[in-house]
């Protein structure tokens, strides 16, 4: 007031507030110090927020006038484009909602920066969803990138790519890299910029945008992509998405960026889809031989032919591996041809995916490459085929028969080479790995005893010294004693008795030190192979040099009951059939049908026939031979019951095969009275395969097929005896070694067939007898001079029921009377108690397996039942329901049905 009243007064101005001071005083301070450094999380976020691109210059140079798009031949079949490709969906039906769909643009990007834009407009499930969730991958997939021409239309399934995933992933090549972020879903816009432009920072980089906002870093290109032509590239899975590549974005970027439509057309380069001057597209059928470089013709084809598509089972599994289904497990009737599907997808296993190629495949004007081995040689099913797609297309078959090319032989010793190789390669590198491991155990065992052994010398001078000290204080002691006593009281003999204690002592000392040297020795090292530093180069040996084929793999290219049942059909096609030409590969027209006729002969000799029934005739000759058989056993046991023979009462036959009357050589003595278990099998063994060649060439009736291969003679043996030869009783471990143990009635031929060894038609069985006596007496003869390789090892089998002894009758031509009439009265009566109480015993025998059996049946289905039930309410899905039986029927081993299974259970009280 008084500064107010008296303005002309010079006053000081008031001081202000103590803490109005002090706010001033730290303000002043803290600008005076340095400035503290931000958090570093802090630090990146403002350096993402900071875009890495910048805008594009003003580019004068001339747009490409292509139209970028997709052509046909770069999209698989279950791609359906429309509204002139700018939006893409999926045949959704017959299987085909499984697999992954691909397109790829027809412009690349060879250099600058450029970018597209996807969104996903529609998404699709299906009834089948329930069981895709536990057996199957993700079902709606999306991804988006950059890859070369001619690579695979699927995503993720070759080096030749990359691209981001819906899931926040980048994946290079085959590789998953987890980013931060970068998923993306329905109605987003979705924009891959690709940057090659070299004097960019980010150059040869890739980068993820989400509504017009980046979703990643610039991630680098694979070294392998890098200077190459790059194509956009879309792969998806019941999705239908939005494609838009210019000129305009649909979200604006942080910058300005040029997209492919608006490209300069010095930095595109676009792939031309030429179409047929006539209009009509390529179909060829390829037509070979089973097992004769049919599949791996077709892969060099493919090679120089990359626009050509294949039609085969075998690309249907690769394209469901690709979209990320396991190859099912195959089974014996699998071949290369018809691989089994067993995805557990109805629509998959149930052969709806080949239906709906073979609909979908016509209407897509592209070349196609239809494999079907078997099918192709059958002139009825190349009607089909060639009737499925119309005249719309050129239709050509590719005859590849007989010898192949110079070129091809060339191809396939490479290939057999590298596989050799490869083979080799991987034992080298198991020695190597092996020897490294024992260099190091080596290494590590001697540095564990010399370790040890430091330890035991320091020890040891720890003693000694130990001893040393000892021995002066004894010393001193002594001879403090002896000045106290003296030293005449000492006598002699003390003195040496003392010696003899400390050279004791020191002996034994000596000898406890060489026991512990002697129980640690020093390791040695081993002898080690000098494996070089690189694995060795392998050749091929002669026989591989004259290989024309890939030898065949796990499968065959059809299967052997296919092929049984098809090969006499099998032709080569000509024009007449419906085609427009037929070309020749590796043979002429008349070397390719020799080459046919001589292949279904020999196919002829060693297939199996399937359907093969034993005829009436058979059945005849089997069932006299099988009572004829018991016959001569019946009269052995008679002849042999009747009494003990001396060698002089018996009759002697020098030539069994010049034998009139088997049942009779002289005095009522059978020809196979000396027969034992192991001559009653061989000669069953003989009769079987005589009757087994004779009917087989009877029931085929064919001139060009009398013999049983070897390869099949268990197989048809099966079909005419309803049982596998046995083997282990006579202890041989190949059919052809016990047809050596009968090598006087069939043999195996150089050409691999069963061949009798009886001349013409055999009238009597009666030389099987004579034949095995032969036989008997020949390994006798050379078991009596020493000879023991001759004795069989025999296992006897289970002997079948005895016939009655009515079915026995005593010869006529020689009555045997060894014995008073009473006394063979009694032998008789006997000798039928002994049957009837083993009669007895093997019936007892048997009703106690019986009711042993259907004990552990009953326990067995007790336990399943309970199992079942309870996997039914509780709906566990390990096995309490449909293997019920797979583990309990294996004794059931735990009790209350708890046991893990390894199946599926089914719910809602199922079993």
């Amino acid at each position: 007031r008084l500064a107010t009243a008296l303005p002309h007064l010079s006053l000081p101005a008031s001081p202000p507030p103590l803490h109005i001071m002090a706010e001033t005083e730290d303000k002043k301070r803290k600008a005076e110090e340095p400035a503290k450094e931000e958090p570093a999380a802090k630090k990146e976020a403002k350096e993402e927020e900071l875009e890495l691109e910048k805008d594009a210059p003003n580019d004068k140079r001339k747009e490409t006038k292509e139209t970028v798009g997709f052509n046909a031949s770069e999209t698989t079949l279950n791609v359906v484009p429309t509204f002139g490709g700018k939006v893409l969906t999926t045949v959704n039906e017959g299987g085909m909602q499984y697999l992954i769909a691909g397109a790829r643009a027809n412009v690349g990007i060879k250099s600058g920066r450029y970018m597209f834009e996807v969104k996903i407009i529609e998404m699709f499930n299906f009834a089948e969803a329930s069981q895709w969730r536990t057996k199957g991958p993700k079902q709606q997939i999306v991804r988006l990138g950059f890859s070369l021409a001619g690579s695979s239309l699927i995503l993720g399934d070759s080096e030749d790519g990359v691209h981001f995933s819906d899931d926040g992933m980048y994946c290079p090549g085959r590789q998953r890299l987890r980013m931060q972020g970068g998923r993306f879903h329905r109605d987003s816009s979705i924009g891959i910029l690709l940057n090659l432009d070299a004097k960019s920072e980010n150059a040869n980089t890739i980068s993820l945008f989400l509504n017009g906002m980046r979703a990643s870093k610039p991630q680098k290109l694979p070294e392998e992509l890098i200077g190459k032509t790059l194509f956009p590239h879309i792969s998806f899975r019941n999705v239908s998405v939005q494609v838009n590549m210019g000129p305009q974005p649909l979200k604006a970027l942080p910058f300005t960026c040029r997209m492919v439509q608006g490209a300069a057309a010095d930095d595109v380069v676009v792939a031309v889809e030429k179409a047929p001057k006539d209009g009509k597209y390529d179909i060829v059928l390829p037509v070979g031989f089973p097992d004769e470089g049919t599949f791996d013709w077709l892969s060099s084809f493919l090679e120089k032919n990359p626009s050509y598509v294949e039609l085969s089972d075998r690309k249907l599994q690769d394209w469901a591996a690709s979209s990320g289904f396991f190859r099912p497990k195959q089974g014996n009737w699998s071949s290369n041809d018809k691989p089994t599907f067993a995805y557990r997808m109805p629509s998959m296993d149930d052969m709806s995916l080949q239906r709906m190629v073979n609909s979908l495949a016509p209407l897509t004007p592209r070349n196609y490459v239809v494999m079907e081995v078997k099918s192709n040689l059958v002139a009825d099913e190349r009607a089909k085929v060639l009737k499925r797609f119309g005249g719309k297309f050129k239709k050509t078959a590719l005859v590849v028969m007989g010898e192949p090319t110079e070129d091809y032989k060339k191809r396939v010793k490479n290939k057999i080479l590298k596989m050799k190789q490869e083979k080799s390669d991987a034992v080298w590198k198991l020695k190597k790995t092996q020897q490294e491991a024992r260099k190091m155990l080596f290494a590590k065992t001697k540095e564990i005893a010399e370790k040890k052994k430091a330890e035991e010398e320091e020890k040891k001078k720890a003693l000694e010294s130990a001893k040393k000290a000892e021995e002066e204080k004894g010393k001193e002691a002594e001879s403090e004693k002896k000045e106290e006593v003296g030293d005449e009281e000492k006598t002699e003999e003390d003195k040496k008795d003392e010696d003899k204690k400390e050279e004791g002592t020191k002996e034994g000392d000596k000898d406890e030190e060489d026991k512990q040297t002697e129980q640690a020795p020093e390791p040695k090292e081993e002898e080690i192979e000098d494996l070089g530093d690189e694995p060795p180069k392998v050749e091929l040996d002669e026989e591989e040099e004259k290989l024309w084929f890939i030898p065949k793999g796990n499968f065959p290219d059809i299967a052997q009951q296919v092929m049984s049942n098809s090969y006499s059909s099998f032709s080569i096609p000509e024009t007449a059939e419906g085609f427009d030409d037929v070309k020749f590969e590796w043979q002429p027209e008349d070397g390719s049908k020799e080459y046919l006729r001589k292949w279904i002969l020999q196919t002829k000799l060693t297939s199996r026939i399937e359907d093969l029934v034993p005829s009436a005739y058979f059945r005849e000759k089997w069932a006299a031979w099988t009572k004829l058989s018991q016959e001569w056993q019946s009269k052995q046991k008679a002849f042999q019951s009747g009494g003990d023979k001396t060698e002089k009462e018996q009759a002697q036959v020098s030539d069994s095969l010049a034998v009139e009357d088997v049942n009779d050589v002289g005095k009522g003595e059978p020809l196979y009275s000396n027969f034992g278990p192991e001559d009653w099998a061989l000669m069953q063994l003989r009769a079987e395969l005589h009757l087994l060649q004779d009917a087989f060439k009877k029931d085929v009736n064919d001139p060009d097929r009398t013999n049983v291969p070897a390869i099949h003679l268990n197989f048809y043996y099966k079909i005419y005896f309803n049982k596998y030869l046995d083997l282990k009783q006579f202890t041989v471990e190949k059919a052809e070694d016990l047809i050596k143990l009968v090598k006087d009635t069939v043999k195996i031929s150089e050409d691999g067939m069963l061949t009798s060894q009886l001349s013409g038609d055999v009238e009597s069985m009666d030389i099987m007898a004579k034949l095995t006596e032969s036989s008997r007496k020949e390994r006798q003869r050379r078991l009596d001079a020493g000879d023991e390789t001759a004795r069989l090892k025999f296992v006897q089998a289970a002997p079948p029921a005895p016939p009655a002894p009515s079915a026995a009758p005593v010869p006529s031509a020689a009555p045997m009377v060894t014995a008073p009439p009473a006394q063979q009265q009694q032998h008789q009566q006997q000798h039928q108690q002994q049957q009837h109480q083993q009669q007895q015993q093997q019936h007892q025998q048997q009703q106690h397996y019986q009711q042993h059996q259907q004990q552990w049946q009953n326990y067995d289905r007790d336990r399943g039942h309970k199992g079942g039930d309870k996997g039914g309410r509780k709906g566990y899905g390990k096995d309490y329901g449909k293997d019920w039986g797979k583990d309990y029927g294996k004794g059931g081993k735990d009790k209350g049905g708890k046991f893990k299974g390894g199946g599926k259970g089914f719910k809602g009280g199922k079993w």
